[in-house]
C-alpha cells in the first residue's frame, strides 16, 4: 500500500512539473510579445518589410504591434489582388450586428462562425512543423453575440495539446473593431482532469497601452484593432492596425 501512494505521489508531482513547464512557454511568449512591442520607435517605425523567420508565437493576431513577413512577389501580388477586391466588398456594414453594432441582432453578424487562415503578412500568425509537436492546425472562432475571437491552435502530438487564445472586440465604425486579448487556455493531454486545462488572464490594458506606443502621434489612443475591408458569406479579409494583412475563408 506505502509502495502505491509513493507511486501515485511520484505522478502527482511529474504532472505538475510539466504543467509549469507548459505554463513557463507561455510567460516565455508573452515576454517575448512585451520586448517587441517595448522596442524604441526609431528601431520599429520604418515600413520596409522586415525579415523574420517563422514565429513559434501563440498571441498571434491582429492585436499587437506586429512583424512583417518579407512575402516575395508571389504574396505581394496577393495582396495587390486583395487591395483591388476590397474596392467591391458587397457588404456595405461589416460590422453589423457584432455586439448589436448597427440596432441589428448578432444573428444578422456575417463575421460569426468558424473561419480558417489563408493568408496573412504578419511574421507572428503562423506555426512551423516540429518534431516534438508535429504539425499545428489553426482556426478561429466569432462569437457575434458576445463579441469575442477565439484562436484556436491544435498541435498534431505531444503532451501539449494546443491553445485557445480569446480576445474581445469592441466595434467602433461600421469597418473597425478594437481589439483587447483577455486569456490564454492551455491544453494538455492528461489522465487527471485536474491537469487537463489551465486559463492564464491577460493583462489587456497593458497590452493595449504598450502596443500604443508604437503608434504615429493621432493614433496612440486608438490601441490595436482590424479594419474590415471585404466580407461575404465565404471569405474574410481585414487590415490590423500594423498594416498587416488577414485572408479567411469560411469552415
Amino acid at each position: 500500500m506505502q509502495a502505491r501512494e509513493e507511486a501515485i505521489a511520484r505522478k502527482a508531482k511529474e504532472l505538475n512539473e510539466k504543467v509549469d513547464n507548459d505554463r513557463g512557454y507561455v510567460y516565455r511568449l508573452l515576454r517575448r510579445i512585451v520586448r517587441k512591442l517595448a522596442r524604441s520607435k526609431n528601431k520599429a517605425s520604418n515600413d520596409e518589410i522586415t525579415k523574420s523567420t517563422r514565429s513559434r508565437g501563440i498571441l498571434t493576431s491582429d492585436s499587437l504591434r506586429q512583424t512583417k513577413l518579407e512575402i516575395g512577389s508571389a504574396g505581394e501580388k496577393v495582396v495587390e489582388i486583395a487591395q483591388q477586391l476590397a474596392l467591391l466588398n458587397p457588404t456595405a456594414i461589416p460590422t453589423l450586428g457584432f455586439k448589436h453594432y448597427g440596432g441589428a441582432p448578432p444573428t444578422d453578424s456575417k463575421l460569426a462562425g468558424n473561419w480558417k487562415l489563408r493568408f496573412t503578412t504578419a511574421a507572428d500568425a503562423s506555426f512551423s512543423e516540429s518534431e516534438k509537436r508535429g504539425v499545428a492546425t489553426t482556426s478561429q472562432v466569432i462569437d457575434a453575440g458576445k463579441g469575442t475571437f477565439t484562436n484556436v491552435v491544435d498541435f498534431e502530438k505531444g503532451k501539449l495539446k494546443g491553445f485557445r487564445v480569446v480576445v474581445e472586440g469592441e466595434p467602433t465604425s461600421a469597418t473597425d473593431i478594437g481589439l483587447y486579448f483577455k486569456s490564454v487556455s492551455i491544453l494538455r493531454k492528461s489522465r487527471f482532469r485536474l491537469f487537463g486545462k489551465f486559463t492564464i488572464r491577460l493583462p489587456s490594458r497593458l497590452i493595449r497601452w504598450l502596443a500604443s506606443r508604437n503608434k504615429v502621434e493621432g493614433e496612440r489612443n486608438a490601441g490595436p484593432y482590424l479594419r474590415l475591408r471585404y466580407v461575404d458569406d465565404n471569405l474574410r479579409m481585414h487590415v490590423t492596425d500594423s498594416d498587416n494583412w488577414f485572408i479567411q475563408t469560411r469552415l
